[in-house]
């Protein structure tokens, strides 16, 4: 009688969600980018800014997702990963002010 203690799955499961990495290195470039951009005005007078603001959260937490459903992590890298994607998410908007006060002035 053959006994599966779970070994060999666990030495097969990644650390890392792929998708997860991608996208949060996504929103720390744009996140460090953003305030460096010219500010061009798109629509009658609103900078190009505004429009992008609300991306790094948003891809802060498509991170979170794909750490969640991730099938290959394993699951307390994919814990720790959600957490540290939604962290990231969440402190994001106000490290994006702090940013653009440091880069352009008050």
């Amino acid at each position: 009688m053959s006994y599966d203690d779970g070994i060999a799955s666990r030495l097969h499961q990644r650390r890392v969600p792929r998708i997860a990495a991608v996208l949060l290195a996504a929103a720390f470039v744009l996140l460090v980018l953003l305030p460096l951009l010219p500010s061009p005005y798109v629509w009658g007078g609103a900078r190009l800014a505004l429009f992008l603001l609300p991306l790094p959260p948003l891809l802060a937490f498509g991170g979170t997702i794909a750490a969640i459903l991730d099938r290959e992590v394993g699951v307390n890298s994919k814990a720790l990963w959600a957490v540290g994607s939604a962290l990231f998410g969440l402190v994001c908007v106000p490290a994006l002010f702090v940013l653009v006060t440091l880069i352009a002035g008050p």
